[in-house]
């Protein structure tokens, strides 16, 4: 059973439940979200790649992912506190940045945090813990682009 291919109830329940976690994107099927799970866990390019036994671990991480508590997600006011760091330091650039704020946060949060972040799910993958990180590390950017702006 190892090493028998992916079956098709797989596929669909795999992206049936990425779909879901927003995890895919049409426009870049390759790069998605999905697929940088799948080769992360299994070292494959593809879905079609994958064994049945593959496939059930997918299913498996993706589950998990789908029941994260609520309670554990960033919380709305940690958010607007993030939004309201970023246009601060926005504010700052000695030299206006062409990248949109909401690009330059997602960045942020790749490089800190090692997750997929997109402008439209920026906080998708942060718990509250990580929130708080978050707000820190943007207040140590301002304070460190203050010093610059001063000089």
């Amino acid at each position: 059973m190892a090493n028998t291919v992916i079956q098709g109830w797989q596929k669909k329940k795999i992206y049936a439940i990425a779909n879901a976690l927003g995890f895919t994107d049409r426009n870049d099927k390759e790069n998605d979200i999905l697929h940088m799970i799948v080769h992360s866990q299994t070292g494959k390019l593809s879905i079609r790649e994958l064994t049945s036994y593959e496939a059930n671990m997918i299913i498996a991480y993706l589950e998990k992912q789908q029941n994260h508590s609520i309670h554990d997600v960033m919380s709305q006011g940690q958010k607007k506190k993030c939004w309201q760091l970023m246009y601060e330091l926005q504010s700052l650039d000695a030299v206006p940045n062409p990248a949109p704020v909401g690009m330059r946060l997602a960045g942020i949060i790749e490089r800190q945090f090692n997750v997929k972040s997109t402008p439209h799910r920026v906080f998708n993958h942060l718990s509250k813990e990580d929130g708080n990180r978050l707000i820190e590390i943007l207040k140590n950017y301002i304070h460190s682009a203050e010093r610059k702006y001063m000089n």
